[in-house]
């Protein structure tokens, strides 16, 4: 299912182990969390998209909802909403609490692509 930040809708604790844990994704996973009645999370929406966009050949892209996987957020040390973090083969790299402006997480992606990705 696609979230509306256009990454994938995790949906099950299992699932987001799987899908941004697992140490064998040999892909960055950016995951946003957010819920529905949060007003900064709607306005992340777009720049989560637009990221995802100029990324699509580079990452990943997951959106949990804190509603729906309270647990999966308190696991992933998540106090407030919108949060985004980014992990590379199950390890956290980066953590962006609050609104974040397209180019500040895009810079965020591409030095995880750089440093990690990139790296012989």
């Amino acid at each position: 299912m696609i979230a509306k930040s256009g990454g994938k809708l995790i949906t099950t604790s299992e699932e987001y182990g799987g899908q941004v844990l697992d140490p064998s994704i040999n892909r960055p996973v950016l995951v946003f969390f957010s819920a529905p009645w949060c007003g900064p999370c709607r306005l992340s929406n777009p720049v989560v998209k637009d990221v995802m966009k100029q990324f699509m050949d580079d990452i990943n892209v997951v959106e949990v909802c804190t509603d729906d996987l309270p647990d999966v957020a308190s696991d992933a040390g998540v106090m407030s909403i919108p949060t985004i973090q980014i992990y590379f083969k199950g390890q956290l790299l980066d953590t962006i609490v609050g609104c974040v402006a397209r180019n500040v997480l895009a810079s965020s992606v591409d030095k995880i692509l750089e440093d990690y990705v990139s790296s012989p």
